[in-house]
């Protein structure tokens, strides 16, 4: 009967695990590729300040997205752009 219980127990955690991690999955798919700014002018100066990595740069977008679902694409491209210029001149 202990047994029982105690595979019960770690099947649940392996369905919320494998849960959270395709939620997460799921995210970082929608934002990596289809989430370009209006001003393409920004894409170009996040990459600039970034030596032109490009996983950098949707890594930081994908941050913020998470943190702010609500704000547009320019925004999270334009914070992006400020939190890396304000970091550096510190």
């Amino acid at each position: 009967m202990a047994s029982a219980a105690i595979l019960l127990g770690i099947c649940l955690l392996f369905f919320a695990w494998r849960q959270r991690n395709q939620i997460g999955l799921g995210r970082r798919d929608n934002t990596s590729r289809n989430f370009r700014p209006q001003q393409p002018q920004l894409e170009r100066k996040l990459l600039k300040l970034l030596g032109g990595k490009h996983k950098t740069a949707h890594r930081l977008i994908q941050q913020s997205r998470l943190r702010y679902p609500d704000k547009s694409a320019d925004w999270h491209w334009e914070k992006a752009i400020y939190d890396l210029e304000r970091d550096r001149w510190r």
